[in-house]
């Protein structure tokens, strides 16, 4: 099944159009992009500011097994972001992936993720929200942002968009085909190095470590400076 495209000039959020489309029984590999989303979201009931010219998705999934998809699609949609603003830049750009599912450009942020799930047992959907600044980064407050269009002309964003489900149907087919090791290994050698020294934020409290991989079911493994190495499931990570 191919991917079917629905674009918008204007939208409050695409997730939230998608979602209500997969409650309404809308087949899986449906994307609605928006030119200008004016509600987008992030992680943790975060705003995401669009100024517009950037890129504004949202993808449809019917996984067989959403346990399995759910644990594994953060690391398909932060590589296969990864992948496609490489393919639209030179090889000096400085991206990074940050856990789970950030981009990083520049160690300042490029691109975020919002995974969100629903159905019944019969008909359980994915819809994965993708924000990217393509053409500008806003300007807000506290933090660091950046754009595709520091390091290459930025491209136009159905064209990203289109660019990147195909990059999505690329590595869900590795997965499916061979599991998670060769994706958590791709996320890997894209990703902040290990020993990388970070901190854990939950609420008001900070846990801090040094980066030591991936458990096979996609924790980050924090080595504490007492020796300790433990898994960590949900939490900001602030990169030292």
């Amino acid at each position: 099944m191919t991917w079917r495209f629905e674009f918008y000039e204007t939208l409050g959020s695409t997730s939230d159009l998608l979602k209500e489309k997969a409650e309404a029984g809308a087949q899986g590999k449906l994307a609605i992009q928006a030119f200008s989303q004016t509600s987008g979201r992030g992680t943790r009931g975060r705003s995401w500011v669009d100024p517009g010219g950037n890129l504004a998705i949202s993808l449809l999934f019917r996984p067989e097994k959403s346990i399995d998809f759910l644990a594994v699609i953060p690391f398909l949609t932060a590589v296969s972001l990864y992948e496609t603003a490489r393919q639209f830049s030179t090889g000096e750009a400085d991206f990074m992936l940050k856990w789970p599912n950030d981009l990083l450009l520049s160690e300042r942020k490029m691109a975020g993720v919002l995974i969100e799930a629903g159905g019944n047992a019969d008909r359980k959907w994915v819809v994965v929200g993708i924000g990217a600044n393509l053409r500008q980064a806003p300007q807000i407050e506290g933090r660091q942002l950046s754009a595709l269009s520091e390091v290459a002309a930025a491209p136009d964003s159905a064209v990203f968009g289109r660019d990147l489900t195909l990059q999505m149907d690329r590595w869900i087919g590795l997965w499916e085909a061979e599991g998670f090791a060769p994706i958590r290994e791709a996320w890997l050698e894209r990703a902040h190095p290990v020993g990388r020294h970070l901190a854990v934020q939950r609420s008001e409290t900070y846990i801090s470590g040094s980066f030591s991989g991936l458990d096979e079911q996609g924790r980050l493994l924090l080595a504490l400076p007492n020796g300790e190495t433990i898994p960590v499931v949900t939490g900001d990570i602030l990169l030292d």
